[in-house]
């Protein structure tokens, strides 16, 4: 329906309502933000899971903290709901005596001025990559829309090995920014990293602070996989470092993070080979999670996933060259066509898929139940299914039609049916 208004009447007049309703939104419950320290998460990938980390450790700390992130979202593919849920929300969590709320915040939001009114008091970025181009039409409209989060905070964190960090740390100049990333420029940073499917580990180096209550050095153990996840905690991290948070309660919080639906989110089963579940959906987040995948399984990689209609196309071909640079089998299925057809869509998606990938063959099944079924009945002991796109989402757009739906119920129906 919002993209039918979109279309009619074009999104700056749309931005102008949304402002409005900001505005009416932050009146109704009385400015709820500026009785709380707010902390925003914004980029491309990783923000669910670094708003869960970030909560957690406060938590720990002995805090009070709610947050909001996607798989909260009560919108089915909204990530930050409308202001007036926002506000709702902010509200509810200083009625239930909470210091600290840790927001996710897309760049829709912020550009829609759905975030207008609350008082953010850090952010925090992530990365950057291909997404919603469709919307802000370059990297640069859309780096600019992330960076209007950080206007008014008090605490800039900044990803150092990120392709937007250049472009932010300018303009951003005056603010007091703290860096993290893997190498020793940044404030904060990680070394000696070793991953596993179940889990990773590092040394968190972060600056000397005269007060002594923040150790230069510590031990982190994240029961989540991969070398993406030590980015988010060392995001979260470099947030928390700003309260004085100490590294007993940094350890403790990251430690507590675990088994975030639809995020790397392995399918219990008895056969003799590994099913997982992941949010990705975009080229950056798709290469990063089979790259990790891809020395780890002796087997096959076979990957099932699509693209969403009505959005972002550049992306598509950028999708199916990253799968085919890891994945053994490929298969392209729907994912919210909305009004597009699936074949199209995964037309698009295969022309990132190279010769290589050809000669050992990729399919397009369309009912996105088959395919699923298809991968899993494709794979043999040691193979690892990977099922992509959808995550935690509870509904799957056919046609313009929002339909219930669940990818993990469905790959637990389907694995119930096979009997090799």
């Amino acid at each position: 329906m919002l993209d039918f208004f979109r279309r009619l009447l074009g999104q700056k007049i749309l931005n102008i309502y949304h402002l409005k309703m900001a505005v009416i939104a932050n009146f109704v419950y009385g400015f709820p933000s500026r009785k709380l320290h707010v902390i925003g998460v914004t980029g491309t990938d990783g923000k669910t899971t670094t708003v869960n980390m970030i909560a957690s450790i406060l938590r720990a700390a002995g805090y009070k903290a709610a947050h909001l992130s996607t798989i909260d979202s009560p919108g089915m593919h909204t990530t930050t709901p409308s202001s007036f849920q926002v506000q709702k929300f902010l509200a509810a969590a200083v009625k239930a005596g909470n210091q600290y709320a840790v927001l996710e915040t897309t760049s829709h939001a912020l550009d829609q001025h759905r975030t207008w009114g609350i008082k953010f008091e850090s952010a925090v970025l992530t990365n950057i990559s291909h997404e919603h181009l469709d919307y802000h039409k370059d990297l640069v409209n859309y780096t600019a829309a992330k960076a209007r989060l950080f206007k008014d905070v008090k605490f800039a964190v900044l990803n150092a090995d990120d392709q937007s960090f250049d472009f932010l740390n300018e303009k951003l100049k005056g603010r007091q920014i703290v860096t993290y990333g893997l190498g020793q420029e940044a404030k904060v940073w990680a070394d000696e990293i070793s991953e596993s499917l179940t889990n990773t580990k590092f040394v968190a180096h972060l600056p000397r602070r005269q007060a002594g209550v923040l150790a230069e050095m510590f031990p982190v153990e994240l029961n989540l996989p991969g070398k993406f996840n030590a980015y988010n905690a060392l995001a979260a991290i470099a947030v928390v470092m700003n309260y004085n948070v100490a590294p007993e309660a940094i350890q403790k919080g990251l430690m507590r993070v675990r088994g975030i639906k639809g995020r790397l989110e392995i399918i219990e089963s008895d056969h003799p080979f590994n099913v997982m579940l992941d949010f990705a959906h975009t080229p950056n987040a798709i290469s990063q999670l089979l790259r990790f995948l891809r020395p780890k399984i002796s087997g096959k990689i076979i990957h099932v996933f699509g693209s969403a209609g009505e959005r972002d196309k550049a992306k598509r071909p950028l999708m199916g060259e990253a799968s085919d640079k890891y994945a053994d089998t490929i298969v392209l299925t729907r994912e919210d066509n909305r009004s597009e057809s699936v074949e199209n869509i995964c037309n698009d998606i295969a022309k990132g898929i190279k010769g290589k990938q050809r000669e050992r063959g990729y399919f397009v099944i369309p009912d996105r139940r088959e395919a699923i079924r298809f991968g899993l009945r494709q794979a043999q002991a040691d193979d690892f299914v990977i099922i992509t796109g959808k995550g935690h989402e509870q509904s799957l757009n056919i046609d313009g039609v929002e339909t219930a739906w669940d990818d993990s119920e469905i790959i637990k129906e389907e694995l119930r049916g096979i009997t090799h």
